[in-house]
């Protein structure tokens, strides 16, 4: 066992020199690139395509007429003041992705702006996780960490990252408020940050807190949650400074407006008279049956996904150090990660993507727990045989597997946007037809089984990743809309083989 373990060990170690910080950092931004441009515009893209037509139920349901397409940043300022009083709140993220929808997703623009916002947050989580602003060098455990946490333990990863709608929802909030706690959390971090801060600095975190609070409701409470506390934490240390507090007031600002658009009752109200099926009962409102489809559907999904994540601030605290700065730290990012999907389960609709904002504020938690065990993880292999076989094996495992299934999700989603260049051949041979039917997608030998919700899956499919069987419902309408249809249709009876066109796969 401890010459197995020896040489383990001693291959891992060898290994491991020679994997460099830049090697794992361009591994994981480019094969983000790689699906961001296999992925094509789909679902409600098309929809944000268009003006929003709150007059007549908005762009998301089935069964609409026709809607104007957008053409300029007036038509998005148009469609966000009514999208705000109709629908929803979420002005800075769909004003975003209103502009990527109105450029198109046949360019490379999404995919490389997506992509630098990966890049940027990756580096945002590493720099909380430090308390300092440092070059990924210093950690690369703690950059493998984070990349593998961001591959593997966020929900609905394609519906959160890569989907044009959902990246900005989701990815691009987490970057707007975690680069707002980046001066509080560098500030714990070192009394002299800005302590002689100008009234720029004020101006600047006051228009990041508008931005960071209105994001998205469960990231935006936990946040100002967390900024309280390091706040009432900086006023008990005498070191409460104006720019804190602007940003603070910039935050409320922003959750306030986020929170209080008036669309967000109109939508529910909206939705349980058109599309009853989507939403829960008024009569199962605040009863058992939501809480435990919540459980089930939102915060089990999310929390399993967060476990490995939960495994070095487990360790931390079994073998503290005693340091209490850095626990607690940990304990402001766990709780607030923890605190999110408790909310949640009192939200009317608690799916798994919800959760995304817990993931990340756990990342943060698990890496700064991870980087202060390092040296004593370093003496344990040191002196026993079984850490160096479990580090050895516990290290080239995570890579292996990360490796592994970033090609299986590219065999998925190389496949389906081979599938979707056959279907817009067809479509351009048939344009003028009353009603255009194409082949359904289908994933090549269900490797989704494998991947799960790392890639495409028939349930994405289901919701969102292909259209419709009926040319009313939302999805195929907005696509035919989109294009200049007639109509356009799925049929599952139809094998792709019969056009000879889709052999790659």
């Amino acid at each position: 066992m401890d010459l197995l373990a020896d040489r383990l060990y001693s291959l891992w170690n060898y290994l491991w020199r020679r994997l460099s910080w830049q090697m794992l950092f361009i591994f994981g931004v480019g094969i983000f690139l790689w699906r961001n441009l296999l992925f094509p515009m789909v679902a409600d893209d098309y929809s944000y395509a268009f003006i929003w037509d709150g007059a007549n139920a908005g762009n998301l349901l089935d069964g609409i007429g026709a809607r104007q397409r957008i053409t300029s940043i007036a038509d998005i300022v148009t469609s966000q003041w009514s999208h705000y009083f109709t629908w929803g709140g979420r002005v800075p993220s769909l004003f975003i992705a209103q502009f990527f929808a109105w450029q198109g997703n046949d360019g490379i623009l999404f995919d490389l702006f997506n992509t630098v916002a990966f890049a940027v947050l990756v580096l945002i989580l590493f720099w909380l996780a430090a308390g300092k602003i440092q070059s990924p060098a210093k950690s690369k455990a703690g950059l493998l960490l984070i990349l593998l946490g961001l591959f593997f333990s966020v929900p609905s990863y394609m519906y959160t990252m890569i989907w044009l709608t959902g990246a900005c929802v989701y990815l691009w909030t987490a970057i707007a408020e975690c680069a707002f706690m980046l001066p509080y959390c560098l500030a714990f971090w070192q009394a002299s940050f800005w302590a002689k801060a100008g009234p720029w600095h004020s101006i600047f975190m006051l228009l990041l807190g508008i931005f960071a609070g209105w994001s998205v409701e469960p990231g935006a409470i936990i946040t100002t949650l967390m900024i309280i506390v390091l706040l009432l934490l900086f006023y008990r240390q005498k070191k409460l400074r104006s720019w804190q507090l602007a940003g603070f007031i910039g935050l409320l600002i922003g959750l306030s407006l986020l929170m209080m658009a008036p669309g967000s009752l109109m939508r529910l109200k909206i939705m349980q008279e058109l599309e009853a099926e989507y939403t829960m009962p008024p009569e199962l409102l605040w009863t058992a049956d939501m809480f435990l489809y919540n459980f089930f559907e939102g915060f089990l999904p999310v929390f399993t996904g967060e476990l490995p994540l939960l495994i070095p601030i487990g360790i931390y605290f079994w073998k503290s150090s005693g340091n209490k700065e850095l626990t607690r730290y940990i304990l402001l990012f766990t709780a607030g990660s923890i605190l999110l999907l408790c909310a949640m389960l009192f939200s009317p609709d608690f799916r798994a993507h919800a959760g995304y904002h817990s993931v990340i504020f756990l990342l943060v938690a698990s890496t700064a727990a991870l980087r202060s065990l390092l040296p004593m993880i370093k003496v344990w292999c040191e002196q026993m045989p079984k850490v160096r076989l479990g580090v050895a094996l516990l290290g080239c495992l995570s890579i292996g597997i990360w490796l592994i299934t970033s090609i299986l999700c590219l065999i998925i989603e190389t496949s389906y946007a081979n599938q979707w260049a056959v279907r817009h051949q067809i479509i351009a041979k048939h344009k003028e037809d009353n009603l255009i039917v194409v082949p359904a997608i289908k994933i090549p030998w269900h490797l989704d089984k494998i991947t799960g919700n790392r890639s495409v899956t028939d349930m994405l499919l289901m919701f969102g990743g292909d259209l419709e069987s009926n040319p009313t419902d939302n999805r195929s309408n907005m696509f035919a809309q989109y294009y200049g249809l007639k109509g356009i249709i799925i049929d599952k009876r139809v094998d792709w083989g019969k056009y000879g066109e889709v052999n790659e796969w």
